[in-house]
C-alpha cells in the first residue's frame, strides 16, 4: 500500500510537469509579438543552414533591418524540439537567475548563480535552445558566459545571438550571418501589408508606393513604419509625406538607427559624420589619410564603423553606406542648429553655397 502511495504521487508529479510543459509551449506560441510576424525568406533560410550545421550562430547588421524578426521566426518555429526554452528579448536588461528561473521553469537567487556553472551543468544533459537579442556591451558578461558553458551542452543544443556588433560575435560563436536588405518584390508586399492590408498597391497609389519603397532601401523597419504611416490616407497626404522624407526622416526610423550612432567614441562620430559629408563612395585609402591628417586615427575608427554595420567596404575597397543610415547622420549635423545652417559643424555644397552666399550679402 505504501508503495502504491509513493507511485501516485510520482505520476501526479510526471502529469503536472508535462502539462506545465505544454502550457508552457502553447503560450510561447501564442506569443501576441509573434502574431502576424513577416520574415524574409532568405534572410530565415540562410540562418536556417547554419543552425542546422553549428551550434552557436550570430545574426548581424544594421538597426531595423530585421535581425530580432529572424530570432522570433526561428524560435517559434523550433523551440518544441527542444527540453529547456529562453527568448532574451532585451540581452542588456537580463540577469543569469532570471535566465536559468526561465530555463529550469523554477526560482533561482542571484547569489546561487554567480562564479558557478552548477546550472548549466545541470541542464547539460537535455535540449536547450536560447537568443540573446539585441547584445551590446551592456549585456558582455551574459554573453561571455553563455558562449563559454555552451561548449559543455548537449551536441543539439542552440544558442542565436542577434548584435549591431560584430565584433562581439568574432570569437566567441561558430558562424556570423550579415543579414541583407529585403529585394524590391519582397520589400513592396510588406509595405503594401501595412499600408493596404494586402500584398499590392491600392489603384492610383503605385508609383508612390514605389516611391517610398525606394526610400526604405530594402530595410524592414522603414517599410513596415511607412505603411503604417500612410494607412487610409489619401494621394496628396502621400505625396507631400514622401516629399518631406527627401528632407527629413521620419522619427521612429531616426530613433532606432541613432542607437549605434550614440555608443560610439568622439573621434569615431566625427568619422562616421565626415564619411556622411564627404567621403561616401570614395576610396578607403585616401579616406584615411585625409582624415588621419586631422588626428582621427581613422584606419581603427573605419573598422570599428563598418563592425557596427553603420558602413560597408566591399571589395573594390569603395566605403558605402545604406542611404537612411547617411540621412540619419545629415540629420544629427541638422539639429546642432535648425534654423541657422552657418552654425552646424558640417555642410553639404548647396548649404554651404547659401551660407557664403548669405555672408558676402551681409558684409
Amino acid at each position: 500500500m505504501v508503495c502504491f502511495i509513493f507511485y501516485v504521487r510520482d505520476e501526479s508529479h510526471v502529469i503536472e510537469n508535462v502539462v506545465n510543459d505544454i502550457l508552457q509551449k502553447l503560450h510561447l506560441r501564442c506569443r501576441t509579438e509573434l502574431k502576424g510576424l513577416v520574415g524574409n525568406e532568405e534572410n530565415c533560410r540562410n540562418v536556417e543552414v547554419l543552425l542546422k550545421s553549428c551550434r552557436v550562430i550570430g545574426i548581424w547588421g544594421m538597426g531595423g533591418i530585421g535581425k530580432s524578426t529572424i530570432a522570433k521566426v526561428l524560435f517559434a518555429e523550433h523551440f518544441p524540439q527542444y527540453d529547456h526554452v529562453c527568448f532574451v528579448a532585451n540581452a542588456r536588461e537580463y540577469l543569469l537567475d532570471k535566465l536559468f528561473s526561465t530555463l529550469l521553469k523554477k526560482e533561482v537567487s542571484a547569489t546561487n548563480v554567480i562564479g558557478s556553472s552548477f546550472h548549466m551543468r545541470r541542464l547539460s544533459s537535455r535540449k536547450v535552445f536560447i537568443v540573446l537579442d539585441d547584445v551590446d556591451m551592456d549585456s558582455l558578461e551574459l554573453l561571455e558566459y553563455l558562449c563559454g558553458e555552451f561548449e559543455d551542452q548537449h551536441s543539439d543544443s542552440k544558442l542565436v545571438i542577434t548584435t549591431r556588433d560584430r565584433q562581439l560575435l568574432v570569437g566567441r560563436v561558430d558562424a556570423i550571418y550579415h543579414v541583407q536588405e529585403w529585394k524590391k518584390t519582397e520589400s513592396l508586399k510588406l509595405f503594401c501589408s501595412e499600408a493596404f492590408e494586402k500584398s499590392y498597391p491600392e489603384r492610383g497609389y503605385e508609383s508612390l508606393s514605389e516611391s517610398a519603397v525606394g526610400y526604405a532601401g530594402g530595410v524592414p523597419l522603414a517599410l513596415k513604419v511607412l505603411g503604417s504611416y500612410l494607412r487610409s490616407k489619401g494621394i496628396n497626404f502621400w505625396e507631400s509625406t514622401i516629399r518631406k522624407l527627401s528632407l527629413y526622416p521620419n522619427e521612429r526610423i531616426q530613433k532606432v538607427l541613432e542607437v549605434s550612432y550614440t555608443g560610439l567614441h568622439d573621434l569615431e562620430k566625427n568619422i562616421f559624420l565626415d564619411i556622411v559629408f564627404f567621403f561616401k563612395e570614395k576610396q578607403k585609402d585616401h579616406v584615411i589619410r585625409m582624415l588621419d591628417a586631422c588626428g582621427f586615427e581613422a584606419t581603427s575608427g573605419i573598422e570599428v564603423l563598418a563592425d557596427k554595420a553603420l558602413l560597408t567596404i566591399p571589395y573594390t575597397n569603395i566605403i558605402q553606406m545604406h542611404d537612411l543610415l547617411q540621412q540619419m547622420g545629415l540629420e544629427i549635423v541638422r539639429q546642432e542648429c535648425t534654423a541657422d545652417p552657418g552654425r552646424r559643424s558640417r555642410l553639404k555644397d548647396n548649404e554651404a553655397r547659401e551660407v557664403i552666399k548669405e555672408n558676402k550679402v551681409n558684409q
